[in-house]
């Protein structure tokens, strides 16, 4: 599952880490039996991907568009990687699922384990001082869609997955 933003005109302070009350932001959705979720056009979503992502301390990684047959839709609004991602220091983490900002321009049903996203992967000039995860990092370890950090853990908020 994930979550679909809410209309609201209430403002997200940034320099409240953890205080926003997620359910005034985001409702959770849920596919139907089949597997299937339908995506307004429009509206916008926050999904985990199925497979663990792993970025290397020696390369970065974005996500960019898979198909335009996979229906008009963007699902790399925060798609950057960095350094350490679901990897660790030395390799350590077995992965970590991503999560898409997803957008579409028009109404679209998505499949658990459709593909609507690739990884396009960049050498570094050098590998960072601190990997991804040991400065203080939001998602490192995440399981299934997560919100931002600005949000109230909230448990009653938290779908079951959908892997995309």
């Amino acid at each position: 599952a994930g979550f679909e933003a809410l209309p609201t005109e209430d403002v997200v302070d940034l320099g409240r880490v953890g205080s926003h009350a997620a359910e005034a932001f985001f409702r959770p959705i849920y596919p139907s039996e089949s597997g299937k979720l339908t995506l307004e056009k429009d509206r916008f979503y926050i999904l985990a991907t199925k497979e663990r992502v792993s970025v290397p301390n020696h390369l970065s990684a974005e996500m960019v568009p898979f198909s335009h047959h996979v229906g008009e839709l963007r699902a790399h609004y925060a798609g950057f990687f960095d350094p350490g991602f679901g990897y660790g220091a030395r390799g350590e983490i077995n992965g970590t699922v991503g999560v898409l900002e997803v957008r579409p321009h028009e109404t679209i049903n998505i499949y658990h384990g459709q593909p609507i996203c690739l990884m396009e992967f960049f050498r570094n000039s050098q590998p960072p001082a601190r990997p991804y995860g040991f400065a203080g990092s939001n998602y490192q370890g995440q399981e299934g869609p997560k919100l931002a950090k600005y949000f109230a853990p909230k448990d009653a908020l938290r779908p079951r997955t959908l892997a995309l």
